[in-house]
């Protein structure tokens, strides 16, 4: 027979697994989007398009990937565990 506390984590378990399988996603297409921008800056002729590279990437690396890793989902899988162990604590 399974009990509360067994679901209880399980739930927590499969939440973390989710929250950091997202940011692995997020962090593998930020890499693949740096891929692109280093073919093109290999590409360009001029300081000028260079440039532009450059700041394209910079412009993704600061806007793009933080808000897309969802640390709120970490965060809270985090809490979930903290909130386990605490209980687990006070059953002692």
């Amino acid at each position: 027979m399974t009990t509360l506390t067994e679901i209880e984590a399980q739930y927590n378990d499969q939440n973390a697994l989710d929250a950091l399988i997202t940011a692995r996603k997020t962090l593998k297409s930020a890499m693949c989007e740096l891929d692109r921008y280093i073919s093109r800056l290999e590409g360009c002729t001029s300081p000028a398009d260079k440039a532009s590279v450059m700041n394209w990437a910079l412009n993704h690396l600061a806007c793009n990937i933080t808000p897309n890793l969802r640390l709120d989902l970490i965060a809270n899988a985090q809490a979930q565990y903290t909130r386990a162990a605490q209980i687990e604590r006070s059953a002692a």
